[in-house]
């Protein structure tokens, strides 16, 4: 049988198909593709949940609190993300995925108000440089990758809601909308690494005194993910949705450093290890637009969740007296990341 093609159709588009007199078009929105890549740019915010609030610069006369861990988090971090999908000819399809966030980074700052305040660190850690500082300076920044491979299983439907078989490289025609649902399983590696660097200064008879205190922070999560992907489209426009979590290993580490003026070790350097259970969930909701045949631009809304870090503001220990002070890892912190993502997606 040969079909015409009928008339009113999108010049954009070539009809592939048609069914009932109505042009039907898979190339750029094809709801289970052969192979299909996607690159964007990510806007996100890092939103810290540290295991409990502490402070850092507090002032020793009145009690005041000048800085605390609760100052702590970022703007909006700027990142990338890109995914790549190839049908193999078992069926299956084999999907890698990648995301990652740089330059993430805040700062707060203390300052002697009058020269009634005394401003020091919380409990015993006092030096040279960390009685009555005048000024200090706390910078905490991170970076994130992530590396996924995930073994998607497509199933596409036609707008009256018929589906195929479901099997893994089936797709089906619909009139002028098609959908699909795409299951997959995969493996992820998670590196989250943070600085958290607090440098004070004092001036003694015009001469300054600068003393530091340094937290690195090293996590990497591995494990396996569960995950679900909607997609729809009509024409030009679509949409889709994808969803992921999964239950991770946790290899964290911390070391810390305390300097004082002039140059010298106020605490030994000391570092601490520990594997712990994690979680990693999230999700991304964006919209799609047809450039051309080929062609699709893509903006949304990121959310992921991360559980079980060991975060750097977690590992300070103000007290210089106790033998094992910074000694241990604390990983009872987590992670909140959102915001928005815009890129481009080809579909074969």
């Amino acid at each position: 049988m040969v079909f015409s093609k009928p008339a009113n159709v999108d010049p954009l588009f070539d009809c592939q198909e048609v069914y009932n007199g109505e042009c039907f078009e898979f190339v750029g929105n094809n709801p289970c593709p052969r192979a299909y890549v996607q690159v964007g740019a990510l806007f996100m915010q890092q939103v810290s949940q540290f295991s409990q609030s502490q402070p850092i610069v507090v002032d020793a006369n009145s009690g005041n609190t000048f800085i605390s861990t609760s100052d702590l988090n970022t703007n909006f971090i700027p990142g990338l993300q890109a995914t790549a999908g190839i049908r193999l000819n078992n069926g299956r399809t084999v999907e890698l995925d990648y995301f990652g966030l740089y330059g993430g980074s805040t700062t707060a700052t203390a300052v002697k108000p009058d020269p009634n305040a005394l401003l020091i660190f919380p409990n015993n850690l006092a030096g040279n440089a960390f009685v009555d500082m005048g000024d200090t300076n706390v910078n905490y920044s991170s970076q994130i990758n992530s590396f996924a491979l995930n073994l998607p299983c497509c199933c596409a439907c036609s707008n009256s809601g018929a589906c195929d078989a479901c099997a893994c490289d089936a797709y089906g025609f619909g009139q002028s909308n098609n959908q699909s649902i795409t299951w997959f399983s995969g493996f992820r590696y998670l590196s989250v690494n943070q600085r958290l660097n607090i440098v004070a200064q004092r001036t003694v008879a015009n001469a300054v005194e600068q003393g530091a205190y340094n937290v690195r922070t090293q996590n990497n999560l591995f494990g396996g993910q569960l995950g679900a992907r909607f997609r729809r489209t009509s024409g030009r426009l679509g949409w889709d949705a994808t969803g992921f979590a999964g239950i991770f290993g946790n290899a964290a580490q911390q070391t810390q450093s305390v300097t004082d003026f002039p140059n010298f070790a106020l605490r030994p350097s000391v570092t601490d290890s520990k594997g712990a259970v994690a979680f990693v969930g999230g999700g991304n909701l964006s919209g799609l637009y047809s450039l051309t045949k080929v062609l699709n631009l893509r903006a949304g809304y990121n959310a992921i969740w991360i559980d079980g870090l060991a975060l750097a503001p977690d590992q300070l220990d103000f007290n210089l007296a106790a033998a094992q002070a910074g000694s241990r890892i604390n990983n009872n912190g987590g992670m909140f990341l959102h915001g928005a993502n815009v890129g481009l997606e080809r579909r074969w």
